[in-house]
């Protein structure tokens, strides 16, 4: 499917021009300014070193030799890179690694910390626009391997990516020349590691030549410190020197009258209907999924039995089962462990947050720093590309508040494109933005409203994840990485489709903690064994299967025994 990401970021920012009237709105008005994106125009040896092949059009740097900022010390070494033709992985693989065309790019190095980037020259660009890059990143890193599956790193700041923008000839790692978007690391992004988030950062160009870079690292000696990436994208957007160019941008400011595009607060969640709950003996709470139950349905239905608000409800709900992706009919969630029983039908909330102090408590968090997102060891360099442009004219409209709008289609066939008349809205999926691995806020979709923004956001590193209804997969990524930057309102549009329960069924089988990805990577079966001698074989068919064996050998031993008599009787 040639040029996915395109296609999706295209799609959702139109929804959000033509439905939502958001002037301000950030729509992509070119197609992709990389050249080679998907590795599909051939590759090259750089510098002559066979261990590092590099698509045409690209340049690799790294870090050889030297320690860098988090590693304690330990040198890191010089990565390999392959460009992967799909037809050398493995077929288990190739649902993981690949997104478009036959190549994927992979960094990779064992056992020793890794810093590296690619970088591209670009031409052309409008000094003042704002421009955007993307890049689905598969981030392979590995702590152990356990039965056959990758245990992830247990400190959430190991792995990072982060992009890029200076003028052309900038010094990799120079912050005096190169503005950077925050790291994204697994302490804002979850999943990060043996995942594929499609990172998305938007920043204004200086001048129009200009090399922007895409960063991958490990911090850490892990057996394995690896990534994929394909089909990466560099977009320019309707906003040139803060100000959406040319139409009308509406009569008013932000002073909430019309679609002046002005700054409508982040919808708190609907209210939790009264439920009757029965609990087990032990104290414990169990839900069994039925027909358009939602993670999210689930929680806002047992947010008053635990005491606690719906979107805390829908974070503990998934911790106690697992974190599991999807939800099947039939399947059960444990709601609330053994132990504590409910008084009078509704839960103690002593020791829970109020509403009000959640609210709270989420307005503090967004309010942090974007530098201090990724903990200590993690430091966002340089200075906003914003400050180089110049200040808005009193003639020009003001920017928009950050942003983050969403959607979610049935996809009827599964390409991962929302097609007009052909599908449609989909309800009850729920769709929560989360800040340093803390819930913002959750939105459940309706089925008729098109688009909801998230408005109001701090500028800083965010991810958007999709938790589809019962027995629906998604058809597109399920997890975006979104800088968000002041005056941007991200679209992100999410495609889910209908899988048989039977088929879904099979996916989950095992532990809750088994990943879809750590079930892909096990090697395949072997073949079930011949049951040993003496016992019943009913995996293989059990008795029946051997009867004509055992009336043979039965009838072979009575004529043995009519012969033994008739051998008795002669010499009696």
């Amino acid at each position: 499917m040639k040029m996915r990401i395109l296609l999706l970021l295209v799609a959702a920012l139109v929804a959000v021009a033509a439905i939502n009237q958001r002037a301000a709105a950030q729509e992509v008005v070119s197609g992709n300014l990389f050249t080679n994106p998907g590795w599909e125009s051939g590759y090259y040896n750089q510098d002559g070193i066979p261990q590092i092949a590099v698509p045409n059009g690209w340049r690799m740097h790294w870090i050889d030799g030297q320690a860098f900022e988090g590693t304690n010390g330990i040198v890191a070494n010089r990565p390999e890179t392959v460009v992967w033709n799909i037809e050398d992985a493995p077929p288990h693989e190739r649902p993981l690694f690949f997104r478009d065309g036959i190549y994927t790019l992979k960094i990779f190095k064992p056992w020793a910390p890794m810093y590296a980037a690619i970088s591209q020259d670009v031409t052309g660009l409008e000094a003042g626009r704002k421009y955007r890059i993307s890049a689905p990143i598969y981030v392979d890193i590995i702590e152990d391997y356990a039965g056959g599956n990758k245990v992830p790193p247990t400190d959430p700041r190991m792995g990072f990516v982060r992009f890029g923008a200076g003028p052309t000839g900038s010094t990799w790692l120079n912050a005096s020349q190169i503005t950077y978007s925050p790291y994204w690391t697994a302490e804002n992004v979850n999943p990060f590691y043996q995942s594929m988030p499609t990172f998305i950062w938007d920043f204004v160009a200086t001048q129009p030549n200009m090399t922007i870079f895409i960063e991958v690292g490990s911090r850490y000696p892990y057996p394995n410190n690896g990534f994929f990436m394909d089909t990466v994208g560099l977009f320019a957007l309707n906003e040139v020197s803060g100000a959406a160019p040319g139409g009308n941008t509406g009569s008013g400011n932000n002073s909430g009258s019309g679609s002046s595009g002005s700054a409508a607060p982040v919808a708190p969640p609907p209210p939790a209907p009264t439920v009757a709950v029965t609990p087990r003996e032990d104290g414990s709470i169990v839900h069994v999924v039925v027909p358009n139950d939602s993670f999210w349905s689930i929680a806002i239905q047992y947010a008053p039995v635990l005491g606690i608000p719906a979107d805390q409800a829908l974070n503990q709900i998934r911790e106690l089962n697992g974190n599991p992706q999807f939800i099947n009919i039939g399947q059960e969630l444990l709601i609330r462990e053994a132990g504590n029983f409910v008084q009078g039908g509704t839960a103690s909330t002593e020791a829970q947050p109020t509403d009000e102090a959640a609210a709270s408590e989420i307005t503090s968090e967004s309010d942090e720093p974007t530098a201090e997102a990724g903990g200590e060891t993690i430091v966002v360099e340089g200075e906003p590309l914003d400050a180089a442009t110049p200040e808005p004219t009193a003639t020009e409209q003001p920017q928009t508040p950050a942003g983050v709008c969403v959607a979610a289609f049935e996809d009827s066939n599964g390409n991962g494109q929302f097609e007009a008349g052909v599908d449609s809205l989909k309800a009850d999926a729920a769709i929560t933005l989360f800040k340093d691995g803390q819930t913002v806020s959750t939105y459940i979709t309706d089925g008729f409203t098109d688009v909801h923004c998230f408005e109001d956001l701090t500028p800083g590193a965010y991810q958007v994840q999709l938790f589809p209804p019962a027995n629906f997969v998604p058809t597109t990524p399920d997890s975006w990485a979104i800088s968000v930057s002041e005056g941007v309102l991200i679209p992100v549009q999410f495609g889910v489709q209908y899988q048989e329960p039977a088929a879904v069924a099979v996916a989950d089988a095992g532990s809750v903690e088994t990943s879809a990805v750590d079930t892909a990577v096990t090697d395949a079966p072997s073949p079930t064994p011949a049951p040993a001698t003496g016992e019943t074989a009913a995996d293989n068919g059990g008795f029946l299967n051997n009867i004509g064996m055992i009336v043979i050998m039965a009838a072979v031993v009575l004529l043995l025994l009519a012969g033994a008599g008739i051998v008795m009787l002669r010499r009696g």
